[in-house]
């Protein structure tokens, strides 16, 4: 497991002024007692009935103005005991955790409404306990109920809500009070497909108007798309503090290994009697000599039998809540994915009309007959675009043995400006399991010289026909 001293992190300046919020060296301690009694006994005796449980311990951070802080690890890591610190719910063990903004908590969304009043008067004593002045109360209230979009039952009592109703009238309410910094425990994972979009998109408004952002949430999508810096928590202690992106990466790399049981690392280097790989081949739809010396460039690898390593058929089944990340059978283990524009250059943003490519080098662990090598695009709201394969298509039909690079690309994509993700797959010959599935993990951006509403750039024509003018 890696810790907070390993190379591969890239910690925050510990030196910056910038800052709104730090830790140095907190830890969250919890007495547990199994019943009454021993509290009781522990009390008026001379000796502990409890066990020591630390929540947190040794941390240290700083999230600067301005900036998007995610936080993330497996359940029971802290994060949210760590959300509870930072909004004031509960006070750290040890260290010290300073605050130099307002906040805003989205945590726990609707713990605070009094069940038997109607959603209208939850807003009015949620935003007077927040400190605003009646008169701002008031002011707010219909774009609190314009967001929420409850209709007649914001007239209802709160207890004859769904808890997706709750969450609405929640994240309504905490995201229209003037606040520096908001604090965001997990709500996307409750509430429908439009809501959350709805809500990540407040989020976005946030970061454009320079607010101070901390998202705890087991959506990686998220932290990649939302968060400039990240903190991995992993049984209370910190593992990994720097860009969002490295952070996710290197989680995801770990929790593969633990899917695996470990076994992954355990290779053996192949015997000398292994004969050395041919030289590199290319195969194509198309006859493009640029195309050819594009990706066999990008793709180039310098020694390819030092990779060539013997491993054993582990299956992967990595999900962050219901939605699945990376699964598979085992038999195609991916080394590399690049987003390369028509030059070879790899790009995480495009212009409308461009070609993308994207070079997908993996090895195999064993023979496989005819995979399926697929490629998937998505909207960051999980509007499904396009998802060929090469069944589809009719092409790269074989056995396979090796380490290769397939590649696809889509020319002059006709995306509008926005945010999108990619899935890449490998498919068994009946296209009924992955050997290999990494689910929309891949973000690029689209940028258009034109403001179409929409998804896609299409072809078109105008005109007009004047008959009579006066």
């Amino acid at each position: 497991m890696p810790t907070a001293e390993t190379p591969m992190e890239d910690k925050i300046s510990d030196e910056a002024d910038d800052w709104v919020i730090e830790a140095k060296g907190i830890g969250k301690r919890f007495d547990i007692y199994l019943n009454d009694r021993s509290r009781v006994y522990e009390f008026f005796g001379s000796r502990s009935h409890h066990t020591e449980h630390w929540a947190l311990r040794d941390v240290s951070f700083q999230v600067r103005a301005g900036r998007s802080f995610g936080v993330i690890g497996p359940n029971g890591a802290g994060k949210s005991t760590l959300l509870k610190l930072i909004g004031g719910i509960s006070r750290p063990t040890e260290g010290s955790l300073r605050i130099r903004s307002s906040l805003a908590t989205l945590l726990d969304l609707g713990l605070g409404f009094h069940r038997n009043f109607t959603g209208r008067e939850n807003i009015r004593m949620n935003c007077a306990l927040l400190g605003l002045e009646p008169d701002q109360i008031e002011s707010l209230i219909p774009e609190i109920l314009a967001f929420a979009e409850l209709g007649a039952f914001i007239d209802y009592p709160v207890r004859t809500y769904s808890a997706g109703m709750s969450l609405r009238l929640g994240f309504s309410i905490a995201a229209h009070v003037d606040s520096e910094v908001f604090l965001i425990d997990e709500v996307l994972a409750v509430g429908d497909q439009y809501f959350q979009r709805r809500c990540i998109k407040k989020i976005e408004e946030f970061k454009e108007q320079g607010r101070t952002i901390i998202l705890v949430t087991h959506d990686l999508h998220a932290v990649r798309s939302l968060c400039d810096d990240a903190l991995w928590l992993d049984g209370g202690r910190v593992q990994a503090i720097g860009p969002g992106r490295e952070v996710v990466d290197r989680y995801l790399d770990v929790e593969r290994e633990r899917a695996s049981g470990g076994r992954s690392q355990h290779i053996r280097p192949v015997r000398s009697s292994t004969p050395a790989p041919a030289p590199a081949q290319f195969e194509a739809t198309i006859d493009d000599p640029r195309l050819k010396a594009t990706v066999m460039t990008a793709a180039q690898l310098p020694d390819p039998e030092s990779l060539w390593t013997e491993m054993e058929t582990v299956p992967f089944d990595v999900v962050e809540g219901d939605t699945p990340i990376v699964q598979g059978s085992g038999e195609v283990r991916i080394m590399t994915v690049q987003i390369l524009d028509s030059a070879g250059r790899p790009r995480m943003r495009f212009r409308t009309g461009e070609d993308l490519i994207v070079a997908v080098t993996f090895r195999t662990t064993e023979p496989v007959e005819r995979p399926i090598f697929g490629a998937a695009l998505f909207r960051s709201d999980g509007i499904y675009i396009h998802g060929p394969n090469t069944r589809f298509d009719g092409v790269l039909d074989g056995t396979y043995h090796g380490i290769y690079t397939y590649f696809i690309r889509w020319k002059s994509l006709a995306l509008l400006s926005g945010r999108y993700r990619m899935s890449i797959a490998v498919f068994d010959k009946l296209h009924l399991k992955p050997h290999i599935w990494q689910n929309q993990l891949y973000d690029f951006e689209i940028t258009a010289d034109v403001a179409d509403h929409g998804l896609l750039q299409l072809e078109h024509d105008w005109g007009l026909i004047t008959h009579l003018e006066k």
